[in-house]
C-alpha cells in the first residue's frame, strides 16, 4: 500500500525520548538513499483511528526520509509502498525489542526502556502486580537475546531510577556494561551507607522515626547521585572502570561535611572489614605442601615475594598505629 510520510506514526510502545533515534545511523541511511534511492524496508499496521499507520520497525528510515524532505532532496508528497499487516500489541513490542539489536550499538537506555515497556504491558495484560513480574517473565516474553541476566540488571536500574538514587541522564548513551558497573557501585554505596547510618541512630537506644529514615535516605541518595555523575563523566572522558573504585571514593569524600570531626566513610569501613588474609594464606599453604615439586628459581622468587610482603605489612601496621 502507498502511504504518505505524514500518515506514519512511530511504534506506540517506542518512546523516542527514552528509546532514541541514533544520529549516526540516520546519516548513514540518508547517504544511502541519496545514492541508490529508498528501499522500503519497513513494516506497518493500521492505527486505531483508522487514518494513520504505525511503524513496527523502520524508525531510522522514516527519520532519514523526513529529513531529506526538509532538505528538499525528496518531494513533500512522497509516498512509501510498504506492507501493511495485522500486528497485535505484543508483537509490536517484540519487534521493537529486536529492531537492530544485533546490527547496531545498543545502549543501556534502550535496554531499560524496552524492559520498562514490556513489564508494564505484562502487568496490564495479566493483571500481575509489578513487583511480582520477574526477569524470567520478561525474558521469556521478549525471547532471543534478551537473557534473564540482561533483564535483571535493567530491572535493578529501573528500581534505582524510581528511588532517585540514580538518574537516567547519567547513563545516557553508555553501554550496558559501563552502566551496569556504575549502577552496582551506586547500589553498594546506598546499601552500605543507609545501613551504617541507621545502625548508628538505633544504637542511641531511641526509636528511629520515619522522618529520620527519610533524611538518611535523602542524604545517601545525594552522595550516590554525585558518585554516579563522577563515574559517568570519567567513562565519557575515556577513563576505565578499573579506575572507578578510587574515583568513587574521591567522589564520596567530596560530599562529606567539612565541619564533621570524624570524616568517616561507611564504604571504607566496610572495605576494611572485608579484608581477609585467608584466601592468600590458603594459596601459599598449598604451594608450601608441594614445594618439593617447585623449581629452585620459583622457590627463590616466592621467598623474595613473601619477604617483601612481610616488610610491607609491617609498614602498614605501623602506619595505622601512628
Amino acid at each position: 500500500m502507498k502511504i504518505s510520510l505524514t500518515d506514519l506514526r512511530p511504534n506506540p510502545y517506542r518512546d523516542l525520548a527514552r528509546y532514541p533515534i541514533v544520529r549516526q545511523k540516520v546519516e548513514s541511511l540518508k547517504a544511502s538513499i541519496r545514492s541508490t534511492g529508498f528501499w522500503d524496508n519497513v513494516l506497518v499496521r493500521k492505527a486505531e483511528d483508522g487514518a494513520h499507520y504505525e511503524l513496527a520497525y523502520g524508525h531510522h528510515r522514516l527519520e532519514a526520509l523526513k529529513e531529506l524532505v526538509r532538505e528538499e532532496i525528496i518531494e513533500k508528497d512522497y509516498q512509501l509502498d510498504v506492507p501493511v499487516r495485522k500486528i497485535d500489541d505484543a508483537t509490536m513490542i517484540r519487534i521493537m525489542a529486536n529492531e537492530n539489536v544485533e546490527e547496531f550499538k545498543v545502549t543501556a537506555e534502550i535496554i531499560d526502556e524496552t524492559v520498562r515497556v514490556t513489564r508494564e504491558f505484562i502487568m496490564k495484560e495479566t493483571r500481575t502486580p509489578m513487583q511480582e513480574i520477574t526477569a524470567s517473565d520478561i525474558s521469556q516474553f521478549l525471547g532471543g537475546c534478551w537473557t534473564e541476566d540482561k533483564v535483571e540488571v535493567a530491572l535493578q536500574r529501573l528500581s534505582l531510577f524510581d528511588r532517585g538514587t540514580l538518574q537516567r541522564e547519567q547513563l545516557k548513551g553508555l553501554s550496558h556494561t559501563a552502566a551496569r558497573s556504575i549502577q552496582r557501585e551506586v547500589a553498594r554505596i546506598e546499601k552500605t551507607m543507609v545501613r551504617d547510618e541507621l545502625e548508628r541512630l538505633e544504637s542511641d537506644d531511641e526509636e528511629v522515626t520515619e522522618q529520620e529514615r527519610k533524611r538518611v535516605r535523602a542524604q545517601v541518595q545525594k552522595v550516590a547521585n554525585h558518585v554516579a555523575q563522577v563515574l559517568s563523566d570519567h567513562i565519557r572522558n575515556g577513563g576505565t572502570m578499573g579506575e572507578a573504585k578510587e574515583k568513587s571514593i574521591e567522589a564520596q569524600i567530596e560530599m562529606l561535611p567539612e565541619d564533621e570531626e570524624q570524616r568517616r566513610l561507611s564504604t571504607i569501613d566496610a572495605a576494611a572489614r572485608a579484608v581477609n588474609a585467608k584466601d592468600f594464606e590458603r594459596k601459599v599453604e598449598m604451594l608450601m605442601r608441594y614445594r618439593d615439586h617447585m623449581s629452585e628459581e620459583a622457590r627463590s622468587e616466592l621467598e623474595g615475594k613473601l619477604r617483601d610482603l612481610g616488610a610491607w605489612c609491617k609498614q602498614m601496621v605501623e602506619t595505622l598505629g601512628s
